[in-house]
């Protein structure tokens, strides 16, 4: 399924977490985030690996930064199935779940169709439309509330969370659900206070 991290400017990020994450989610990861310039950087590999995102959030932790952490279930695994997916030279994408439609290329994910197909056309020539809330609102329909979309206008410097409310706050940092890595490590989960009873595999998930 995937896990999204939304880390905002100053915003703390638990180190446990990125740990937790890479383990559960072994198929490639991006980051994205602002050098001291303001420009857009990208970070993308195909495998998963906890010490490089702990080198890139050592680097970039005091800049927002978006985290996708990815667990393949529809196209290979590879490079060009990693998020963030360009839609535009200046907008990408990072996604969590599963879009219904139709595939034309086996080797590609959900995610790759809807950017190609669907929504490289329709931002290509209208960027502008990310920040409509009725275009936002429309992906939220079209896509339904399972899934999580973190668009990042790199011109605009914005971020833009399709279906927000569906995923989970911690201390500042939002994060898409608290499935794909292991919630019971942390204080707030309720599985902490009950491991004598339900072991340590006990997980919460929205």
């Amino acid at each position: 399924m995937c896990l999204l991290i939304h880390k905002p400017k100053n915003a703390v990020l638990p180190e446990q977490l990125l740990d937790s994450a890479a383990d559960f989610n072994p198929h490639g990861y991006g980051f994205i985030s602002y050098d001291q310039n303001g420009k857009l950087v990208i970070r993308r590999s195909a495998t998963t690996s906890s010490r490089e995102l702990h080198e890139l959030y050592e680097e970039f932790h005091p800049q927002e930064c978006v985290i996708h952490l990815r667990y393949g279930t529809s196209g290979l695994a590879d490079f060009e199935n990693t998020h963030p997916i360009r839609i535009t030279d200046d907008i990408y994408l990072a996604h969590n779940g599963t879009v219904n439609l139709p595939r034309h290329t086996g080797e590609r994910s959900d995610t790759w169709h809807l950017v190609n197909d669907y929504l490289q056309p329709i931002l290509r020539n209208r960027p502008e439309l990310l920040h409509d809330r009725f275009f936002q609102e429309l992906v939220s329909s079209w896509c339904g509330p399972h899934n999580r979309f973190v668009f990042v206008d790199g011109a605009a410097q914005r971020t833009v969370i399709v279906n927000r409310d569906k995923g989970f706050e911690l201390d500042g940092v939002w994060l898409s659900n608290t499935r794909w890595f292991d919630a019971s490590r942390f204080k707030w989960h309720p599985a902490r206070s009950a491991q004598t009873q339900a072991g340590p595999q006990a997980i919460f998930s929205i």
